[in-house]
């Protein structure tokens, strides 16, 4: 049995770290194993699920217990963990046992959480596309109403914005900008527009069209650390990140490997390597057009 690292998630839940046999499947779908802080995780999720949608839903829960120190002792002795899934289907019952299962750590401490029986699918993490080939198409923040509005009009009711959400089409089913604002996309990007969208759709990252048929990139989520996803996203998508407007915060927003983690460093690194470059050729240009005018203006005295 070859074990790995994967992402695993039931339907549409968060995405869980695990490990799992890629050849080791239950009609279609991984048996994957899990440390007890992943355990945590699906642990809050799954206890989330059986509060919203009833019984339909089994659930994790971990016991926790911490043994006191004895006299004189400086430290606690000993902590322990119990983990337990619960068959909401199958209950209550004056007998709990019967639809409650605890489940015992392997012999490298892992835990099996619905192995056969639940549906956990296999998240592979998209191909990256090497730093040095992504492209310099990405734009500046731009609202989708009212950044040319005068704020006074605005304050005073003379003007009146429509509804933001009108303006914009967004390409990722059940999915909405967390704010109104995107970050666009040059009209040179040449990817089909649905499979933009396919490639960000396990981001909270949104691919969507503004009112001008501009396209644009938009957070779903404003959690601490949205912008890591946001940069992921535009990398998936073959393009630089957006710098000039952003910056990456020390906390993420969702769990990313060392790996990752140092791809998007690098990209993001180069984005600003290439917008310095845009700034110097603009700078040149402007001052080739001043000095061209300065001295046709002599020429003309």
């Amino acid at each position: 049995m070859s074990m790995q690292s994967v992402r695993v998630r039931l339907d549409d839940s968060p995405l869980f770290e695990a490990v799992a046999d890629l050849d080791d499947r239950w009609n279609g779908f991984l048996r994957p194993r899990f440390t007890l802080d992943q355990v945590r995780e699906v642990a809050t999720h799954t206890q989330q699920l059986a509060r919203e949608c009833g019984r339909s839903w089994d659930s994790v829960h971990v016991v926790d217990m911490t043994f006191p120190a004895l006299a004189g002792e400086d430290e606690s002795r000993e902590r322990v963990a119990i983990v337990m899934m619960v068959g909401w289907a199958w209950g209550p019952t004056d007998r709990p046992s019967q639809y409650t299962t605890i489940v015992d750590p392997d012999e490298d401490g892992l835990y099996d959480l619905g192995g056969g029986s639940w549906a956990w699918s296999h998240v592979p993490e998209p191909g990256r596309v090497p730093v040095e080939e992504l492209q310099g198409l990405a734009g500046r923040q731009v609202h989708f109403v009212g950044e040319f509005e005068d704020p006074w009009d605005l304050f005073t009711h003379k003007v009146v914005l429509n509804d933001w959400r009108e303006h914009y089409t967004s390409f990722n089913s059940g999915k909405s900008p967390a704010e109104n604002s995107y970050f666009g996309i040059s009209e040179a990007f040449d990817v089909e527009w649905d499979e933009a969208a396919m490639r960000i759709d396990d981001l909270p990252v949104c691919f969507v069209m503004a009112g001008d048929m501009e396209l644009g990139l938009c957070p779903t989520s404003m959690e601490k650390g949205w912008q890591w996803s946001l940069v992921e996203a535009f990398t998936r998508l073959g393009v630089l990140p957006p710098t000039s407007e952003m910056y990456l915060p020390d906390e993420m927003d969702i769990p990313r490997s060392a790996e990752l983690t140092r791809y998007l460093l690098d990209a993001f690194t180069a984005g600003v390597a290439h917008e310095v470059k845009e700034q110097q050729s603009l700078a040149a240009s402007k001052e080739k057009y001043l000095s061209g005018v300065a001295s046709k203006v002599l020429i003309d005295q």
